[in-house]
């Protein structure tokens, strides 16, 4: 992998991150008048950049999850 795309990789997993911080004050914003527990369900809405981060960083890092198995 070039280091043209180990920057790309990084920078959208900057961008992730920052959505991910920015999203429970969104829902905050926009159900605070609702009676549906919102903060019970954000830790699923979270679980797909988290994982695509860390598919990115391990993706930048030059190695897979699947190929690291016990030394």
């Amino acid at each position: 992998m070039t280091t043209t795309d180990k920057k790309k990789l990084l920078k959208w997993n900057t961008l992730l991150w920052l959505a991910a911080m920015a999203l429970p004050a969104a829902f905050s914003i926009a159900l605070a008048s609702t009676k549906f527990p919102w903060p019970m369900v954000l830790p699923l809405l979270l679980l797909g950049p988290m994982l695509a981060s860390n598919r990115m960083l391990s993706l930048a890092a030059g190695r897979t999850s699947e190929g690291q198995g016990p030394k």
